[in-house]
């Protein structure tokens, strides 16, 4: 069997974008619904997969690895979601009949969007030659990791605040 060609692989991603929102908004109505459940993760799957296909064919254009590590975290997130809604308190609250879920109601247009960026990204112009790999932080913004109530001395040394 022949491998898909670029443009197939494109369609699945957008198109399963597209399933996966309908299906978010069918389990933000009704979250016991397996079947359901079952579809949008194999859509999920397939945007995951097809976005890391992308990336290979357009020759390490990282940006489409974010997508598919974005559904990834998605697949992990729903799951919790399921459950309930999150309590400020810590602990889920389980939903009343007919009261849409609002996590997965956000989560379909964020999907939605994902399949809209999908078709900017393919029609966009880079103005690259050779891989788009992502921007490295500066040597300057890491954070500090010297504990709090500490302070270092001019030799490098942790010495209490006070």
């Amino acid at each position: 069997m022949a491998a898909p060609t670029e443009k197939q692989v494109l369609e699945c991603l957008t198109d399963n974008c597209r399933k996966a929102a309908e299906y978010s908004e069918q389990l933000a109505l009704s979250p016991k619904r397996g079947q359901i459940y079952l579809k949008f993760r194999e859509c999920l799957s397939l945007v995951e997969g097809a976005a890391r296909q992308t990336a290979y064919y357009r020759g390490g254009d990282a940006r489409w690895l974010t997508i598919g590590l974005q559904m990834a975290e998605t697949h992990k997130r729903a799951g919790d979601w399921l459950r309930g809604v999150k309590q400020p308190s810590g602990g889920y609250r389980p939903l009343t009949e007919g009261q849409k879920h609002p996590l997965f109601m956000k989560l379909a247009d964020n999907l939605r969007k994902c399949g809209k960026l999908a078709e900017e990204l393919r029609t966009k112009k880079t103005n690259r030659i050779g891989p788009i790999l992502p921007v490295m932080r500066q040597p300057g913004s890491q954070r500090d990791t010297t504990p709090i109530g500490w302070r270092k001395s001019p030799g490098g040394l942790l010495l209490p605040a006070a």
